[in-house]
């Protein structure tokens, strides 16, 4: 029996009658999902969404600023955030003022020193440098106090934002904000799309393919819903990254050997953002802005490859501090725990959030990782799973805190250092009923015949994916596994094949390689995965994306190999263990039929040898000769000599003894008289050690499916 990694949870689609266009349960998902309506499934080019960005209020108004400031030379600095979604937004409103001349600069935070959002200290150096017109871009909604500095300066100040607004609004010229403004349609843009939409109204509605492009990296690298408005931004935009001319984005993907031709939301979120994203993590992130608008290629090379070692840098002090903080969670009792706070002053605050995340994936519980900051104080981030709503839990807490924000499953927070394990206490109180479930939702559950191109085609109808629209995870049940082995540089990642009566696709399953030994032959699976296409020397396959792997089957997990017992000994779960500690066959019997567990461990087998006929003779042969006389090293050793071990020659005198031919006393070997033969193979430890060795035998050179037929029988009778 093979337990899964995750709860998977799967909702049976609303039924309706198919259109026979594509599979059924594609159909459905499309329609549950809200991606478009029954006409725009028949026609996939009419289920774009689009809104007249004059839909915003204050749109009206911002254009006409700004086309004021620019008809007037004013200097305008535009004020951004330091993630993929701040460095984009930046730079397509940054390069759209440019086209229209006007005089315009730019600047980007420092995470560690600065902080999120407008600053007070840097809106009056604008304000000194005889800057009329600030836009923040991707922040601005809380900047309440910086506001009014611009205010009683007589700057004016654009806030095109999409972050939660709070009940009090800082005073601006004019806001952007699809949640905020209620006239607006579509409240989940992010960033760069709320930026897209004030390009666009400054264009006339005569966006390019850079505009898309640019909105389009911000928006997947926000990680925001990719329906209604969103989905369409984004198609447009992959379509334009696909054609693009843009220097620093085509030299980010030369670094990765990626052709802009096959680029999709995948290697936008997992290859392009992560890149974007690395500046701002670790220094300035306003190299990205330079990157995505230079042209000039000596520039974009120098830039591109600084990027890619802040990236490295960044993945690297990631698997570092992540490995340190796992550490640390071995001194706690984890399983009693519904939280657990990890502290390191050496630890850089720009990756606490991506620990947080892997802490979570790796234990199940929430994860509030916190490093010092300048001022003495700590700060970090929280992760939750699903089940552990954590902004709650701060809240009920925030005696403790100098500073927090966030949502269910993420926060921010500052705190004293003094009271990190009253902190975790209390907060282990306060989630006491909470039930954190690592959930993975299964969309299709499909049968192995139902794998082929078309159902590619099929699922791609539902693209691009992302946030509540991901990739369909799909479930296929009663499969075997085969051809397996381990691959990748350190083998943590397996390959395989999945089988079902005479059809087998290829599958691969990332970091698997500890489920190995558990993927055993004559076993039915059931697998949750993602359907791709694997391109290799211009021949396409089908191949399966393992995400998680289970079994109910009685399964005979094999590790008799010393070696491969000790790499899983200290990371395997409660399983019903065989050696040849029991006395026979029988006592192996009664146990397994008195434990409960449906998955049985072939530990190693330490050898155990009967003494011969002639071996006894011989023992007996000296002893009667040279007795009485003590059992000492020199005869220990003249024993061994003649290829009789220590434990061995004390077991053959037990057994001499308990028959009533010699004697020990005091340490003296003496023989004892007889007056009639005496069958030594009588004695009960004799008959123990036939037992044990039968035992010890069958459990050595047995074969896996042999020890199944011996346990098969037992199991019926269970």
């Amino acid at each position: 029996m093979l337990k899964s990694n995750y709860f998977w949870v799967y909702e049976k689609h609303d039924d309706f009658a198919p259109l026979g266009i594509y599979h059924p349960e594609i159909e459905k998902l499309f329609l549950n999902r809200k991606l478009g309506t029954k006409e725009q499934l028949l026609d996939s080019e009419t289920s774009d969404v689009w809104h007249d960005p004059y839909q915003f209020c204050d749109m009206k108004k911002v254009v006409d600023r700004i086309f004021e400031a620019t008809r007037k030379s004013e200097k305008i600095m535009i004020y951004g955030d330091y993630d993929a979604d701040g460095t984009t937004s930046t730079a397509l409103l940054l390069k759209t003022l440019r086209e229209f001349n006007a005089y315009v600069d730019f600047y980007i935070p420092h995470r560690i020193y600065e902080g999120y959002g407008p600053n007070e200290e840097a809106f009056m150096e604008f304000v000194d440098q005889g800057y009329s017109l600030i836009i923040t871009v991707d922040c601005g909604i809380s900047a309440i106090n910086e506001a009014q500095v611009l205010k009683e300066n007589n700057v004016d100040l654009i806030i095109i934002d999409h972050h939660h607004p709070k009940e009090e609004i800082p005073y601006a010229l004019g806001i952007i904000h699809p949640e905020f403004d209620n006239n607006y349609p579509f409240d989940f843009l992010a960033g760069a799309g709320t930026t897209l939409k004030v390009v666009e109204a400054l264009k006339d509605g005569k966006l390019s393919d850079e505009d898309y492009m640019l909105a389009m990296l911000g928006t997947v690298g926000d990680i925001v819903d990719l329906i209604d408005e969103n989905r369409t931004l984004v198609k447009r935009g992959l379509n334009a990254l696909r054609v693009t001319k843009n220097k620093g984005i085509l030299s980010i993907l030369k670094l990765l050997d990626i052709s802009s031709y096959e680029a999709d939301e995948t290697t936008v979120g997992f290859a392009i953002c992560p890149r974007l994203n690395a500046p701002g993590r670790m220094d300035e992130a306003g190299i990205v802005v330079d990157l995505l608008l230079s042209n000039e290629s000596e520039e974009v090379v120098e830039l591109a490859g600084i990027v890619e070692a802040m990236n490295i840098e960044r993945k690297t002090m990631t698997q570092e501090i992540t490995e340190q903080a796992l550490e640390m969670i071995q001194n706690k009792e984890i399983k009693n725990l519904k939280v657990v706070i990890l502290y390191s002053p050496d630890w850089h605050e720009g990756l606490l959030g991506i620990v947080a995340s892997r802490i979570v994936d790796k234990t199940g519980v929430a994860a509030i990782v916190l490093t010092r900051n300048d001022e003495g104080l700590l700060k970090g981030s929280a992760r939750s799973p699903i089940g552990i709503d954590i902004i709650s839990a701060l809240m009920q807490n925030e005696k403790y805190l100098y500073k927090y924000g966030g949502h269910p499953l993420a926060a921010g927070l500052t705190m004293a250092n003094d009271k990190v394990e009253e902190f975790e206490k209390s907060l282990n109180e306060v989630l006491a009923n909470s039930n954190p479930q690592l959930n993975k939702e299964v969309d299709l559950i499909l049968d192995l015949k139902d794998i082929d191109f078309k159902i590619i085609d099929d699922i791609n109808v539902l693209a691009p994916f992302g946030q509540a629209n991901q990739k369909p995870i799909v479930q296929l049940n009663n499969i075997q596994i085969t051809n397996l082995k381990k691959i990748g540089a350190t083998k943590e990642h397996l390959k395989f094949q999945v089988k079902n009566n005479q059809i087998a696709i290829d599958a691969i399953f990332f970091n698997g390689a500890s489920n190995l030994i558990f993927l055993t032959e004559n076993t039915t699976f059931d697998i949750i995965c993602y359907i791709e296409v694997n391109t290799w020397n211009s021949k396409s396959n089908i191949q399966l994306r393992v995400v998680d792997i289970r079994s109910d089957d009685f399964q005979i997990i094999d590790i008799r190999n010393q070696q491969l017992f000790k790499q899983y000994a200290s990371s395997l779960p409660a399983m019903f263990e065989i050696d040849n500690n029991y006395n026979n066959l029988t006592d192996l019997k009664q146990a397994y039929l008195q434990s409960k567990e449906k998955t049985v461990m072939i530990k190693p087998v330490t050898t155990l040898n009967m003494p011969k006929r002639n071996q006894f003779v011989q023992v007996y042969k000296i002893i009667h000769k040279q007795a009485p006389f003590s059992l000492n090293q020199a005869v220990v050793d003249y024993f061994e000599r003649e290829h009789i071990s220590k434990g061995m020659l004390v077991f053959i005198i037990k057994v001499f003894e308990e028959v009533g031919i010699l004697e020990v006393k005091n340490g003296i070997l003496n023989v004892l008289p007889t007056t009639k033969k005496v069958d030594y193979t009588t004695s009960m430890m004799y008959q123990k050690r036939i037992s044990k060795v039968q035992l010890s035998e069958f459990l050595e050179f047995a074969s896996v499916e042999q020890i199944r037929d011996f346990l098969t029988k037992i199991e019926e009778i269970k």
